[in-house]
């Protein structure tokens, strides 16, 4: 017990000099550019669509962020068919991880927007990052997880809150609406037509 404490305990700090390193490196602008979670090769993020999105202050039920979702028949399934890949939004640091989210993976990485810190959920995915790891703007998070909850289909759910991630963020969260940041920071051109053309 005492070793496996000591052992988390080590992670615990080798992750916080990681992501000093993120913050240093964020202050002094290295990197401001941003990249599409979603898109490769012959399915890039125009051939994408939001298939749900559901703002903090919304009605409906508790679900923030968006589902993304790959536009190309069979739908349902068809990321993980094809092996398409999760990309990071920006520079930033892994801050949290699960292998059990509503029974699939999930990570949560801090990026930076507007001078301050930004946390987001890349959740049903199957993640080769892990705790602690610095992360480089589209650098391969993944695949995507099998999926099989009451939506169907596999998809990236993406969203974003001001504040670090816990077990309990989901109901106390400062969630914030994703769209307005991801128009800032890519094509807003792209953005829109997913919006469009999943609503």
């Amino acid at each position: 017990m005492k070793v496996k404490l000591e052992n988390i305990a080590l992670q615990i700090e080798q992750g916080l000099l990681q992501l000093q390193d993120v913050i240093t490196s964020l202050e002094t602008g290295e990197s401001q550019t941003w990249a599409f979670p979603i898109g490769e090769g012959e399915y890039p993020p125009n051939r994408w669509y939001a298939a749900s999105r559901h703002t903090p202050d919304g009605p409906g039920y508790r679900h923030v962020g968006l589902d993304l979702n790959l536009d190309v028949s069979p739908w349902g399934d068809i990321e993980r068919i094809l092996g398409l890949s999760v990309f990071a939004l920006a520079d930033g640091v892994v801050t949290y991880y699960t292998s059990n989210w509503s029974g699939v993976p999930m990570i949560v990485i801090m990026h930076e927007h507007k001078g301050k810190p930004l946390w987001v959920r890349y959740a049903h995915i199957t993640p080769i990052v892990k705790l602690g790891d610095t992360i480089k703007v589209g650098q391969r998070l993944g695949g995507f997880a099998n999926w099989t909850g009451a939506d169907g289909g596999d998809h990236l759910h993406l969203d974003m809150a001001t504040s670090a991630y816990t077990r309990e963020w989901i109901g106390n969260a400062p969630f914030i609406d994703p769209v307005p940041i991801l128009n800032e920071h890519l094509d807003p051109d792209i953005v829109y037509m997913m919006l469009t053309r999943g609503m």
